[in-house]
C-alpha cells in the first residue's frame, strides 16, 4: 500500500526556535506551492514545541519545498524539512492521527 493522500502533501518540519509561528512558515512555505494547513505542535501549557507540519494543496509541492527549505535558517537555526509519515499532533501535544485540511 502507497502512501496515504494527506501523508503525499504533508511535510514534518522540525528544530524549530520557541519564536517561529505559524504565520512565519505559512509565507515560507507558500513560496513552494498553495497551502491547506499549518500547524506547530504545543507542549501540555500552551508552549511551542520545536515541529510542526506544513500540508499542500498539491502533492508535486511536497519534494519541492523539501529541496527548497530544508537547512534553512529561522532566527539563526537551521530547519529540517522532512516527509510526513502519519502522525500528527492534538492542540495539547499527543500524537493523532490526522489529514490536512482547508
Amino acid at each position: 500500500p502507497g502512501a496515504s493522500p494527506a501523508a503525499e502533501q504533508t511535510l514534518l518540519v522540525g528544530n524549530l526556535e520557541s519564536r517561529v509561528r505559524e504565520e512565519i512558515l505559512y509565507e515560507l512555505f507558500l513560496q513552494a506551492g498553495p497551502l491547506t494547513k499549518v500547524m506547530i505542535c504545543e507542549d501540555k501549557e500552551g508552549k511551542p514545541k520545536s515541529f510542526g507540519y506544513v500540508c499542500f494543496k498539491h502533492k508535486v509541492s511536497v519534494p519541492y519545498a523539501k529541496a527548497l527549505l530544508d537547512g534553512i535558517c529561522l532566527y539563526g537555526r537551521p530547519i529540517t524539512v522532512q516527509y510526513w509519515r502519519g502522525m500528527l499532533c492534538s492542540p495539547n501535544g499527543k500524537a493523532l492521527q490526522s489529514s490536512c485540511w482547508v
